[in-house]
Formats: structure tokens, C-alpha cells, sequence
């Protein structure tokens, strides 16, 4: 895969249309990059988690900000910037779960030793009718394969019920550093397996792996409740044939369960502000050869689902959609290297075209021709729409109470937003760019060939050899 582009092509009117009201030298842009990321990553917004009152000061905050950028509500009622969607949420009271094993000394303690997924069944299990499930080999392997073949993570899970196993432990060692907001234990609106799904540290799958076939006891009981989120949509309505929608997910994790914020800095209060530093620039500029939606996504950390209610509802005809641009982590530059990755060049015939005119020169480009299925591109995709998807890469704050403000290489969010607005403009040039199935995919699951061993009672998936 080539990883490097030359630039040849400026685009003489970007960044030269100032908004009245706004300064457009690279001083201000980082200035106010910067201060609504201080704002959004504050402790007095407790992490913008999905249906919590930090989500809305968060729509609030940006629904100022789309209104002194001048657009146009376009949510539901179209008079409001607001997109309402409703899903359920689901809870873990660690005092009603258990896991004990026989010949097993050490007191075992919910989300310390073992969590059961969101997906899993309630209930009691008492036996060996279960299997262990290497979850490791998927997080390890993220990204760094293609492949359209091979279960999902819940297709093995549902494989090992289907043989007669009433549990299945994942092994998962990101238990061990504290990491309780991932979406495989809080992800909402999913419907339960036919039996009980538990993620549990190595002590425990040590254990396990070691003693085939012994007694274990689980008590499982999640709970869940209906809860609302907020997608935040404006528009520049151009009276133009095609729409261009530009999209970034402003939630996070939350509060921790010791009382620790989960800031969000980088994921993604990075790309909600460069939402709003496009939507400023773009409706200065005078581009009227398209028209442009911007939608902030709510319900991403949970299972993508701001997005996809908006593809199932949408404001605008989704045939006069020309592309969809997702912005997910694009504040660390230099995390990864100088360079930005950008997923999903073989969506459309005209993605490398469009990349090699337009200027970058403060950075590499890393042209990734798959669609990888954890940010909000996803569904738009799959309804057969173009994607390009950016991020500086991931880094050790991810999913970590240190993800803040003063991490943010604010110059490099500067450069990617001017070389953003080139490549929207440059697009925009193009009419329609085309649509192209891709038969390459980055993913936990199915970025891997699986191999299933059923030997006593242990259930290994790793890469193929």
C-alpha cells in the first residue's frame, strides 16, 4: 500500500472567505480549536456520556457553536438542531454477580476479576458446560489484517450455546487496567444470547485453561432501562443536486465507578471541533457547488447508534448523498508518526484522484482501501454510500482518564482541518464521486481468520496459520 502523497493541487480559495465575526489566521484557528476543546473535555461535562446530563451541555455547547457558524437547524422538528433516538441502556449491579470455581482460593470480585458482557443472558449456571474464548488475539490483531471471511466475536458465542454450553468466558486482559467503560460491557439496545457471556481477567482464564472441566458457579443479572441521546444536525443548504455530510461523534465514556472522568479529549472532542472549525470555514468560504449537513453523533462509545438511527431517519434524501466524511481522534498528530490515516479509498473510484489534488503539506497520508466497523461511517457504507474516514491514530489515553485538552497537538488539527476543507472543495468540483463495494475490512472480529478448538471445554480463536 503506497503511504505517502505528493501534493499538486491548491485550492486557491480555501480559508480566505472569513465568517463575519471570525479570524482565519492559524493563530486563531488553534486558539479556538483549543478552547472549545477545554470546554468539551471539561470535568463540568463528566465525560458526555450517552443520555447523561454531560451529553447535553455538550449538544448545548455546539448547537451554539453551529448557530454562530450560521447554519441552519436541520433535526427533527426542522426547526431544531436536535435529533432525538431512544435506546435501551444497560447496567451491572455488582452486588447481585458472582463467580466462584471450585479448588479456586481467591475471592473473585466483579469488574476486578470479571464482568459480564452486555450481551449476556441473566441467570445462574452451575457446572462445566462452558468454554474459554481468547478475546486477546482479537484486540491484538486490530487493524492489521483484511479479511471478509470469519465469524464475529458473537457468531463464535453463539456457535459454543448451539453445542451445548450454557457459558463462555472471554479473556480479556484489559481488565486488569481498569478500563470499565468499554462498550463490550455498556454497549445498549443489544438483544441477550441464550446463555451467560463473561469477560474475566488472566488470573482467571489462567485458571480455567488450567483446569478443564471444573465446577463453576455464575450468577448473572444486568439490568436495563430506556434512555434518550441527541444526534445535533445543521446544514448549509446551497439549493445544490448533492449533499456532502460531514460527521464526528461527540460522546465518551462517562464517570468511572470510582468517580474519575473519562475526558474524551482526543476521542472525540478532537473531531466534534473540527466539525464545528469546518462548518465555520466552509460557510465562509462561498462554496455553493454543494450543500453540506453536518451531524455531531451521539451513541457512538455505545455501539454506533447516533448514526445508525440517522441512516434509518434520515433529514435529507440519502440518493442525493455524494459522501460521508467521519472525523474520529484526529488531535494527535505525531502519535502515530507525522502522519493521518484515512479509511475507506476504495469506496469510491475517485478517492485517490481526490487525495493526490489537494495540498497537504504539514503531514503523510496513510490511505487505508477498507472499512473497519467501530466509528459512525459504518452505516452509511452499508446503505451504499461513498466513506473517507480520518484519525491521527490511536495512543496509550485511549479509553484512559488522561485523554485531556493538554494532550492535543492543537498545529496538527490546524493543518488537517485546511487540508480538509481542500479536499471538500475539491470534491465538491467533482459531482457525484461513485460508489464501490469493498471487500477489505479492519475490524475486531472480522479482520481475523478463526480457528475453533473445542478441547475440554476450552474454546481457542487466534489467527489462522
Amino acid at each position: 500500500m503506497k503511504r505517502f502523497l505528493t501534493a499538486i493541487f491548491i485550492i486557491s480559495h480555501a480559508f480566505c472567505f472569513p465568517q463575519e465575526g471570525f479570524l482565519f489566521s492559524d493563530s486563531a484557528i488553534m486558539a479556538r480549536m483549543s478552547a472549545d476543546l477545554h470546554i468539551l473535555a471539561s470535568d463540568s461535562l463528566a465525560g458526555r456520556r450517552l443520555g447523561s446530563p454531560g451529553e447535553k451541555k455538550a449538544y448545548t455547547y455546539i448547537i451554539e457553536k453551529f448557530t454562530q457558524a450560521g447554519l441552519t437547524p436541520a433535526g427533527v422538528p426542522p426547526t431544531s438542531f436536535l435529533q432525538p433516538f431512544s435506546v435501551g441502556s444497560t447496567r451491572i449491579p455488582s452486588d447481585s454477580n458472582l463467580l466462584k470455581m471450585d479448588g479456586f482460593q481467591e475471592t473473585v470480585f466483579p469488574w476486578r476479576d470479571f464482568c459480564p458482557v452486555a450481551w449476556s443472558a441473566n441467570g445462574l449456571v452451575e457446572g462445566n458446560r462452558y468454554i474459554l474464548v481468547d478475546l486477546a488475539r482479537f484486540n491484538k490483531h486490530n487493524q492489521s489484517k483484511q479479511s471478509d471471511q470469519g465469524p464475529s466475536l458473537r457468531q463464535v458465542v453463539r456457535e459454543a450455546f448451539q453445542q451445548g454450553n450454557e457459558a463462555v468466558f472471554l479473556m480479556n486482559e484489559w481488565l486488569l487496567k481498569g478500563i470499565e467503560r468499554d462498550s463490550l460491557y455498556n454497549r445498549v439496545g443489544v438483544k441477550p444470547e441464550n446463555g451467560l457471556v463473561i469477560s474475566v481477567n488472566s488470573a482467571v482464564a489462567e485458571f480455567l485453561g488450567t483446569h478443564p472441566g471444573i465446577r463453576v458457579s455464575i450468577r448473572i443479572n444486568v439490568t436495563k432501562t430506556a434512555i434518550t441521546g441527541y444526534n445535533i444536525i445543521g446544514m448549509i443548504d446551497n439549493k445544490a443536486p448533492n449533499t456532502i455530510i460531514i460527521g464526528a461523534h461527540y460522546d465518551h465514556l462517562g464517570i468511572s465507578r470510582s468517580g474519575k472522568i473519562f475526558r474524551g479529549a482526543d476521542d472525540n472532542g478532537s473531531g466534534t471541533v473540527m466539525l464545528m472549525e469546518l462548518a465555520r470555514h466552509l460557510k465562509a468560504s462561498g462554496d455553493t457547488l454543494s450543500n453540506y449537513l453536518f451531524i455531531a453523533f451521539s451513541g457512538e462509545e455505545e455501539g454506533l447508534y447516533g448514526s445508525a438511527f440517522f441512516v434509518r431517519h434520515p433529514v435529507v434524501d440519502l440518493n442525493t448523498v455524494n459522501f460521508m466524511m467521519n472525523l474520529d481522534m484526529v488531535g494527535r498528530l505525531g502519535c502515530e508518526g507525522n502522519l493521518v490515516t484515512v479509511f475507506g479509498t476504495g469506496t469510491s473510484p475517485l478517492w485517490h484522484t481526490l487525495y493526490k489534488e489537494t495540498e497537504h503539506p504539514k503531514f503523510r497520508i496513510c490511505r487505508m482501501h477498507g472499512v473497519h466497523s467501530f466509528t459512525d461511517h459504518l452505516d452509511f457504507y452499508h446503505h451504499g454510500i461513498p466513506i473517507t474516514s480520518f484519525t491521527t491514530g490511536f495512543h496509550y489515553e485511549y479509553h484512559t482518564t488522561r485523554d485531556a485538552a493538554e494532550t492535543i497537538n492543537y498545529s496538527g488539527m490546524k493543518d488537517l482541518a485546511k487540508y480538509l476543507e481542500g479536499l471538500l472543495h475539491n470534491a465538491a468540483t467533482k459531482g457525484k464521486i461513485g460508489y464501490h463495494k469493498v471487500s477489505g475490512w479492519y475490524n475486531f472480529s472480522t479482520n481475523l481468520k478463526i480457528v475453533i478448538k473445542d478441547i475440554d471445554h476450552i474454546l481457542t480463536v487466534g489467527m489462522e496459520q
